[in-house]
């Protein structure tokens, strides 16, 4: 197949001719050369025919007598008027006798090329020449007016001559050697293409690139030998072209597919991170709640009643793992409001300064006038623990780390110079440390989840991954800059909020008290679903208990009383959460919803940010948190 391509970009076929019988036969590309089909008969006198009728007679005869009886290769160019379309064409045949046993010509072999457009030039090049004055001037008005640097040089590699294009390029060096300045001209001639084309008289294609004081040009070099008239090798000819341009842009084109790469990648690990975050929440939430359940029933002082807070302090330990990989993949459950960001990281700065220890001084730079971003308050608490541990581990002994905000505006021009910003409004947020630093070949890698440079016991490679994915999730941006013991600054902006006034973080604590409501649970995870059941049931409440949505509906459908509240998983196999509430407050229209999932779905959210007045219950939750939400849900007044 390769052949075959090089073979049409060159414009060549080839034969091989039986002289015994004058039949010949052909590749696919030289019967496209002559423009015949399979019907045509290839015989020599067929051949003749298709040769213009000016050069018929001339060339039977260079065949029959200068290749045949003489014994010459077959060399000629001529034209011929091909039968498909009628276009005159101009060939040039080439080919070699071989022999048999008895020294008689057997076959001859050889190719065809199609040299029109080499003709049709010259034929123009003539016209051209005619118009000069002298040779002279028709050589270097095409020398000169190629738009290529042009430079011939001796066997010497003294430089006889440059076009003015050539000078533009590395200055005027005619009269001088190429290797001026060097004591060894070996040593510089070693892959130098006019040197190798004065070697072994082919033409050689190389690129260098070029150290200019406004910084690299890159240039495409073609080297051939210069030859006499009688065919000696007496130098060498350098053709220069400018590729700087092409080089850029291949180069940028490299960068925006690595770009995207990354991206897809830290897309699929998403995916998948959630989705394993997800399962292992309702495992987490089984093992708290029956621990919880359990510990309940044994006195404080029994020491298995220290067993089980150990299980459910692992239950809760692991739960912010899975929090943490929610985050990444953008799935995390949050309630964004309208925030100052000076107004919570003030509120977090003694928490830091307890997090990093006595030896690192904590520096707060805040930024005047900063715009209102919003957000989930404790997505900030996330991004600054999880920033300041990093900024603590790169830190070996005294240190410190800065906190700082400011305002930023990026415009299109900007962007395009500075890859990852977008054009916008943004209020940053900057973690800077004087530790060691981050090398040059983790840069890139150091959002990937579970990727960590501390050795085995320190770190799950989740800090830097969840600060990804909460920004993201805001669609905010990251920086990062770092030298390897120049410590490191990660730089976060978050996109200005409009028209919406600021509140602070306001948490309210609310006593577990249970009721006697009846409740409705639908929940397709069975231990999920029935430690709720024992909870809520233990609380006090009426339970009714479903496995699946249908199951759900012939329930309510029924039960005779009232259904105070519905208390769904979002994702379960034949309807989602949320349909299955639109559902029942058709038939039901005073029923409260609360929402319940391992991470919330685009069926109730949009990109992870709850709708407006939907109750959330984040798995895994203790038994407490279930008590406590389900009296918070139906305690709110409706409307």
């Amino acid at each position: 197949a390769m052949l075959k391509q090089s073979q049409r970009v060159a414009g060549l076929g080839h034969y091989i001719l039986d002289i015994a019988t004058g039949f010949w036969t052909s590749s696919e590309m030289l019967d496209e050369i002559f423009g015949i089909d399979d019907e045509f008969e290839r015989n020599v006198e067929a051949w003749v025919n298709l040769v213009h009728p000016d050069q018929r007679a001339e060339m039977l005869e260079y065949f029959s007598d200068h290749v045949l009886k003489k014994g010459n290769p077959f060399n000629k160019e001529y034209r011929i008027i091909r039968p498909k379309d009628g276009a005159e064409r101009w060939l040039h045949g080439l080919g070699k006798l071989d022999y048999d046993a008895d020294g008689r010509p057997a076959t001859m072999f050889g190719t065809i090329q199609d040299i029109t457009a080499r003709r049709r030039a010259e034929i123009l090049l003539e016209q051209a020449f005619r118009q000069a004055k002298d040779e002279k001037e028709k050589n270097r008005a095409i020398i000169e007016g190629i738009g290529d640097g042009v430079s011939i040089q001796d066997t010497d590699f003294k430089v006889l001559f440059q076009n003015q294009v050539h000078k533009d390029f590395i200055g005027d060096h005619v009269g001088e050697y190429c290797y001026k300045g060097y004591e060894k001209r070996d040593e510089i001639c070693d892959g130098c293409p006019v040197a190798m084309a004065i070697a072994d008289g082919r033409i050689h294609l190389t690129e260098r690139i070029v150290d200019f004081p406004e910084g690299k040009r890159y240039f495409e070099i073609t080297a051939s030998p210069l030859r006499n008239a009688d065919g000696q090798i007496i130098g060498g000819i350098e053709a220069a072209r400018e590729v700087t341009e092409r080089h850029q842009a291949e180069e940028e084109k490299e960068s925006l597919r690595a770009q995207l790469l990354q991206a897809q990648k830290m897309e699929a690990v998403g995916r998948l991170a959630g989705g394993v975050a997800h399962d292992f929440n309702n495992v987490l939430g089984v093992i708290m709640g029956y621990s919880e359940l359990a510990m309940r029933e044994i006195p404080s002082g029994e020491p298995i009643h220290g067993h089980l807070e150990q299980i459910v302090d692992a239950a809760r330990r692991s739960s912010d793992l899975t929090r943490q990989l929610l985050a990444f993949a953008r799935r995390q459950s949050i309630d964004p409001r309208v925030l100052d960001l000076n107004q919570i990281v003030v509120s977090l700065l003694s928490m830091l300064q307890r997090l990093i220890g006595e030896d690192i001084e904590l520096v707060w730079k805040p930024g005047p006038n900063l715009w209102a971003v919003k957000m989930d308050p404790s997505q900030i608490d996330q991004l600054l623990v999880n920033l300041a541990v990093n900024s603590r581990d790169a830190i070996e002994g005294v240190g410190v780390i800065t906190v700082e905000t400011k305002i930023a505006s990026f415009d299109e021009a900007y962007c395009s110079d500075h890859a990852g910003f977008i054009p916008g409004d943004y209020v940053m947020l900057a973690v800077s440390d004087d530790g060691r630093g981050i090398s040059e070949e983790h840069l890139d890698q150091i959002f990937e989840p579970f990727f960590t440079t501390k050795e085995t016991g320190k770190g799950t490679g989740l800090g830097l991954a969840t600060v990804y994915g909460i920004v993201k999730q805001n669609s905010g941006f990251i920086n990062v800059y770092s030298e390897p013991g120049q410590g490191t600054t990660i730089k976060i902006y978050l996109p200005k909020t409009h028209g919406e006034e600021a509140h602070p973080n306001i948490m309210f604590e609310q006593a577990v008290s249970g009721g006697d409501e009846t409740v409705l649970i639908v929940e397709d995870d069975p231990e999920i679903l029935n430690i709720s059941r024992i909870v809520l049931e233990k609380a006090g409440y009426q339970v009714l208990s479903a496995s699946s949505p249908v199951t759900a509906l012939n329930l309510a459908e029924q039960h005779q009383g009232v259904i105070s509240l519905l208390v769904t998983d979002v994702i379960m196999p034949e309807m989602n959460g949320k349909a299955l509430r639109d559902r029942l407050v058709a038939s039901r229209p005073g029923i409260k919803v609360l929402f319940m999932s391992g991470y919330t779905a685009d069926v109730i959210t949009h990109r992870g940010v709850l709708d407006p007045g939907v109750m959330f219950l984040q798995k895994p939750f203790s038994v407490n948190e279930l008590a406590a939400k389900v009296r918070e849900v139906l305690d709110k007044p409706t409307g």
